[in-house]
């Protein structure tokens, strides 16, 4: 646990000016650069070493170079968001800028929150959506099912949202109506906000989604740790409790809440806080492919079936995954196994390696880490 100590030490001296955490000795600054390229946490921590005082600025180099390529991102992406939401409003098309863009505000400096991702709701038509991309000179990537996503290279990528979460998720049926919801700015364009119960119940329903499927990293939850601490007397927590309660996210929610408390307050984990720590720490901000198979194998009686399975889905997958790859020619059901071939030929041509990784990926996923990461989803009552 000592570079994770150190790092959540790092964290809590950048924010708050403290260290509740034991650290038996000074971690070394690779590991740490590479958590922090982890959990796109560059800037946090480097400002949290350097208060800590036990590193030269020598030896914090790596780091603060790194971190100035995350600011410089960071940069890039607001004079980007500002051409968006402009453009947006000269076309009258409702939208709703998401996580990162809002979270910001909510962090001493607004570049030590950075995102991977420019995230923006819309209810406009996908060809709407598309000819405004396209006027701005953003390149169409592919569809994502909840998402449209567009990148304009090399450091600014758009996800425009269709709706939030798939139906997939059993809470999905509360965001179906967030149009009905939100709150229109004040100067009478186009831009909506979300109400701040809204807000914070997405965030915590978008950790939930990550957590339990892909795993997440430190970024979500530092998130809402900093939210929770500054909107305490704007969002009414008690109305957003009562909803994650009908939700079936609440006991998940307090769990998450009693964790930072630790990480950041009290420095007393238990041996249960450290697994489901270490299970963060090791999954990071995307998640890794181990996790993404262990959360697919928790829920089936044998592993090995299971994998036989994931493989054969992998080489023939059903038409939710298919049609975003070929949307023109999946607009039939019936062309399934067209697509098929065509990926085939795609992979055998382009992707070969990304395919004998990702199946390398599957046979090494141990039953041990499903066990594991099955009992930390049973004590979170997620399913």
């Amino acid at each position: 646990m000592n570079i994770t100590n150190a790092i959540l030490n790092a964290i809590n001296l950048c924010l708050n000016g403290k260290k509740v955490l034991p650290q038996s000795e000074k971690a070394d600054i690779n590991e740490l650069l590479a958590a922090a390229k982890k959990h796109a946490l560059a800037n946090v921590i480097y400002l949290g070493l350097k208060k800590d005082g036990s590193y030269s600025e020598q030896e914090l180099l790596p780091l603060n170079e790194y971190g100035q390529l995350c600011t410089f991102q960071y940069l890039r992406q607001e004079q980007e968001l500002h051409r968006l939401c402009k453009s947006l409003k000269e076309r009258n098309i409702r939208f709703v800028l998401l996580k990162g863009s809002k979270m910001r505000e909510y962090y001493p400096s607004p570049e030590l929150r950075s995102s991977c991702d420019i995230d923006i709701l819309t209810d406009a038509s996908d060809e709407v959506v598309y000819d405004t991309m396209k006027a701005l000179g953003y390149e169409y990537e592919k569809d994502g099912g909840t998402t449209l996503n567009f990148a304009m290279p090399p450091l600014v990528t758009v996800e425009m949202h269709r709706y939030l979460f798939d139906d997939r998720l059993s809470f999905c049926g509360f965001f179906d109506s967030i149009w009905d919801r939100v709150v229109p700015a004040s100067d009478g364009s186009s831009e909506c906000y979300l109400t701040e119960e809204d807000f914070y119940i997405y965030m915590i329903a978008h950790l939930v989604k990550h957590f339990s499927r892909y795993g997440c990293g430190l970024r979500p939850l530092l998130d809402i740790y900093l939210y929770e601490r500054a909107a305490g007397n704007l969002c009414d927590f008690a109305a957003v409790d009562q909803k994650l309660e009908e939700l079936e996210l609440l006991y998940f929610t307090k769990q998450m809440r009693l964790l930072l408390k630790k990480w950041f307050e009290d420095g007393n984990l238990s041996e249960q806080d450290e697994e489901l720590t270490d299970y963060i720490m090791n999954s990071g901000i995307y998640g890794t492919r181990k996790t993404i198979y262990a959360n697919e194998f928790r829920n089936s009686p044998s592993v090995r079936q299971k994998k036989r399975k994931l493989f054969w889905l992998h080489v023939f997958p059903p038409i939710r995954i298919m049609r975003p790859m070929y949307p023109r020619l999946l607009r039939c059901a019936v062309f399934l196994p067209v697509a098929w071939i065509a990926r085939f030929f795609r992979i055998l041509l382009k992707g070969r390696r990304k395919a004998k990784n990702r199946y390398l990926s599957i046979q090494n996923v141990d039953e041990e880490y499903v066990s594991q990461v099955s009992e930390i989803m049973k004590r979170l009552h997620l399913q």
